[in-house]
């Protein structure tokens, strides 16, 4: 069993990598340890727990605590 999230998620903040998660309709960043990616997804070491909602294709509008809704 591998925790995964798309790598689109990702991007890269101080020496590593991170990603938004979903707290309460707000993003949250969240520090992450990745392990192999194959161009899709990534997995995740550490940072992010199973079930957690990440934000796909973060745009630079999202900040940390910032108010997101989720499109269908």
């Amino acid at each position: 069993d591998v925790l995964q999230v798309p790598a689109s998620s990702l991007f890269r903040y101080k020496d590593g990598w991170a990603v938004f998660v979903v707290e309460n309709n707000h993003a949250k960043r969240r520090l992450v340890k990745v392990g192999q990616r194959n161009g899709l997804t990534a997995q995740i070491i550490e940072g992010v727990n199973e079930g957690e909602q990440v934000v796909n294709h973060p745009s630079d509008d999202v900040e940390d605590g910032r108010r997101v809704k989720q499109r269908l």
